[in-house]
């Protein structure tokens, strides 16, 4: 009998110490809003969507530290719980439009291009 329990010991000490050595994985989906921290506790698209949807003022963005998005043309991105994005959207209607026929969510991308001629009065836009 106490062979068993050495075997189960071990076992169990082999499991405890596999999860504390795997690195945790933070969510890839955040509900954001200007009141609240970032709520990284979502890994479906669609229901961070439907829950910032129902807060005043939040939204559903990517959490930067698991689920990068590289910049391309568009100012907003499709991302859907596959982790994958497609950031040429130019305005937030048709990107919640496709999100929702990709059954993802809509956000905003990481680095927006400007639109219009360059303000030569800003820090950034000037010569």
């Amino acid at each position: 009998m106490k062979p068993l329990v050495l075997v189960c010991l071990s076992a169990s000490a082999v499991l405890a110490c596999g999860a504390v050595l795997r690195p945790a994985m933070a969510a890839p989906f955040c509900l954001t809003s200007q009141v609240l921290q970032p709520q990284c506790i979502y890994y479906d698209a669609q229901l961070c969507a439907r829950d910032a949807a129902q807060q005043k003022n939040a939204v559903c963005s990517a959490n930067p530290a698991e689920m990068p998005l590289s910049a391309n043309v568009g100012q907003y991105c499709v991302v859907t719980s596959a982790r994958s994005s497609n950031c040429t959207y130019a305005d937030r209607q048709t990107c919640a439009r496709a999100a929702t026929e990709q059954r993802g969510t809509c956000v905003i991308a990481p680095t927006r291009q400007s639109v219009g001629a360059p303000d030569p009065y800003s820090a950034q836009n000037g010569f």
